[in-house]
């Protein structure tokens, strides 16, 4: 799919401009004179790669609810994405249409829904194996969107979170800069011909100044490449973000870890609500987690389940599964809830996963904001030095 931006102009007079999504210009012409609108203008958008669409989770999750709420009310599934092609914004509306004429052509929705891409679209893709096995299909869609969309509002959460923090710290470098390129170059002149008379802070402060001069142009080019690579490169995303996810995962508290398995419970418990046995659940469940190393440790377990070897057991298998969460499937076990149990070790591993970030943050955010402030006063200080000493200098 590639999107294009287009003008077209309607049956009342009136331009319409707008972006559509095709699998070229010839294919959104058509769709536009269908649609009693006569295309003026199509061309490319730009920075857009072709492939198929991306769903956000919260759009996962608005699809899942208004899909099981139309099924509800006894619309057909084809009609209610043909209601839904008209109503969303034109990426969601292209995902809808597709969907619908895979399903035209006789393909279940698991596998109508392969045309959009992204986590959140293979945990839909999931729910809608696991409502076709048990025959609860908006059942497991509403189920699944609620999940969605708790999962989308923590993540926004914890990004929240982290703005203020990163936002101070880029000051911070902004500072540095500030001196590092506009103040000390001004005051070197007046520091010429001291010589040993100059104070060693102030030599000092005016050779950081020259190394920080040195090494932020090149700093800037390797961070510029990465980004380039990382933004163009879907391998290097992918090894970055394992790298990355490898590293945060580390250690007894990990809120990465806490958030991860959150999802994954509740991911389970959802389709142990609706009805699907837990070996395939298990297996539709870890399906979304991209995280290659734990990706490959649960799907390790498969076999186990189909053998019937508990849920606990399986988990206590996960070298980084949460001790918490195998405490709340065994009450479950116990008491033959294990849905509820994976719902309640869910919120309660979120929970502590946005507690564990928020007093990280708390700390960190303060501890910057001194550092730097110390970091420039002891600049500036020193820098008044090197001018007193000028100052004697020519006092003598």
């Amino acid at each position: 799919m590639k999107a294009f931006r287009y003008t077209a102009l309607g049956a009342d007079g009136r331009r319409h401009r707008s972006v559509g999504y095709a699998a070229d210009a010839a294919a959104l012409r058509d769709r536009l004179l269908d649609a009693r609108l006569h295309p003026l203008v199509i061309r490319r958008a730009l920075l857009q790669q072709p492939g198929r669409l991306r769903l956000t989770e919260a759009e996962a999750a608005r699809l899942g609810r208004d899909l099981a709420q139309l099924m509800t009310s006894g619309m057909a599934l084809a009609q209610a994405l043909a209601l839904l092609e008209t109503r969303e914004t034109p990426r969601m509306g292209a995902i809808a249409r597709e969907v619908r004429q895979r399903l035209i052509a006789g393909e279940p929705l698991s596998r109508a829904l392969e045309v959009a891409d992204g986590t959140p679209a293979r945990f839909l893709q999931a729910l809608a194996r696991g409502g076709e096995a048990s025959g609860r299909q908006s059942e497991v869609l509403a189920a699944g969107a609620r999940s969605l969309a708790a999962a989308d509002q923590l993540k926004k959460r914890l990004i929240t979170l982290c703005l203020y923090p990163a936002f101070v710290i880029l000051v911070a470098f902004g500072s540095i800069a500030i001196y590092a390129y506009a103040v000390l170059p001004s005051l070197e002149p007046a520091f010429e011909g001291m010589g040993g008379d100059l104070p060693a802070q102030t030599r000092a402060v005016l050779t950081f100044g020259v190394i920080v001069r040195v090494l932020m142009p090149v700093l800037g080019a390797v961070a510029g490449g990465l980004a380039v690579a990382l933004a163009l490169l879907p391998p290097a995303r992918r090894l970055a973000g394992d790298l990355v996810a490898w590293l945060l995962m580390r250690g007894k508290r990990s809120p990465l870890r806490d958030f991860v398995f959150a999802n994954l419970a509740s991911r389970l418990a959802v389709m142990l609500q609706a009805g699907v046995p837990l070996a395939p659940a298990w297996r539709l469940a870890r399906e979304p987690v991209t995280i290659a190393s734990l990706s490959r440790a649960l799907a390790a377990q498969d076999e186990r389940l189909m053998e019937g070897v508990r849920l606990s057991e399986v988990l206590r298998r996960v070298a980084v599964c949460p001790p918490d969460l195998i405490h709340y499937v065994q009450m479950g076990e116990t008491s033959g809830q294990i849905a509820a149990a994976l719902n309640d070790g869910s919120a309660d591993l979120a929970a502590r996963a946005q507690e564990a970030i928020e007093r990280v943050l708390s700390v960190l955010t303060p501890l910057v904001i001194i550092v730097v402030g110390g970091l420039v006063g002891l600049i500036t200080m020193m820098v008044f030095q090197g001018l007193l000493a000028v100052g004697d200098a020519v006092a003598m």
